[in-house]
């Protein structure tokens, strides 16, 4: 048999637990596919309703709110997923490291597939059927939405690498970790726009990469909507990378600890 290179046995092995996770998500899982695609659908219904209770039939730059409320709200649900698939990704993989072929990585990697592939397929399916109700679901700057998507992606990776070694040192911190994320979902510009926010609380949240991600999120999907001054793609990359440079070096640290779970 021809030897086969480190790259080739890195993808095989990352193919190898995709398949494993959507065999799981199919079989014992069956209840964690159906709520992905119930989970931004009831998010949707709910908030639609209370701001419709709150503020009438609001429209945000001309577009109903269930449009801005999808558009913002489906990456923050995938990048939260991701960060903490990626948090207890160690610590429900541990039989797996038994095989030398398989690190960590492989797993966070194959863990970011499944999930966005996940979510592309909810989100076309809702999309579909705003179109069927007739809502223009037309993306009018396409290349810089799918780059704020791909920022994100890279930023929810870089956290979930620093959250899983927190996970790691302090297992009871994935909890703290998971009713975190709930106040970031309602600072973020997801659910109400930064602009009808009172302007003293804007300085503080414009430190929320979150808040540039969904706001330019918001830009390139819905057109004449405008995002509020300060909001930059630049911020996010260099919290990124200073992340990334951090959360690698976590990594690299807590690798051999994380292997060793089961030597």
């Amino acid at each position: 048999m021809k030897p086969r290179s480190s790259i080739q046995i890195t993808c095989a092995v990352i193919f190898a637990l995709v398949l494993r996770e959507i065999q799981a998500l199919a079989g014992r899982r069956r209840l964690g596919a159906f709520w992905a695609l119930a989970e931004p659908l009831v998010h949707l219904v709910m908030f639609t309703v209370v701001m419709g209770v709150l503020r009438g039939r609001p429209d945000i730059a001309g577009h109903p709110y269930a449009m801005f409320l999808l558009v913002g709200m489906a990456p923050y649900l995938m990048y939260r997923r991701i960060a903490m698939m990626m948090a207890e990704g160690v610590g429900s993989s541990r039989a797996l490291f038994a095989y030398k072929q398989i690190t960590p990585m492989d797993t966070f990697l194959a863990r970011i597939l499944v999930e966005v592939c996940i979510t592309s397929v909810v989100y076309v399916l809702i999309v579909l059927g705003f179109i069927w109700f007739g809502f223009d679901m037309t993306v009018p700057h396409p290349l810089e939405w799918v780059g704020v998507l791909l920022l994100g992606l890279l930023f929810t990776f870089s956290l979930g690498l620093i959250l899983a070694a927190l996970v790691n040192a302090l297992p009871d911190s994935r909890t703290l970790i998971r009713m975190a994320f709930m106040p970031i979902y309602l600072i973020s510009g997801i659910i109400v726009p930064p602009s009808h926010l009172p302007p003293e609380f804007l300085p503080y949240l414009m430190w929320n990469p979150f808040l540039h991600l969904a706001e330019l999120t918001h830009e390139a999907t819905l057109s004449n909507y405008e995002s509020i001054s300060g909001i930059s793609a630049g911020y996010v990359a260099r919290v990124t990378l200073i992340m990334l440079f951090f959360g690698l070096g976590l990594y690299r640290v807590f690798r051999k600890k994380y292997i060793a779970i089961v030597s």
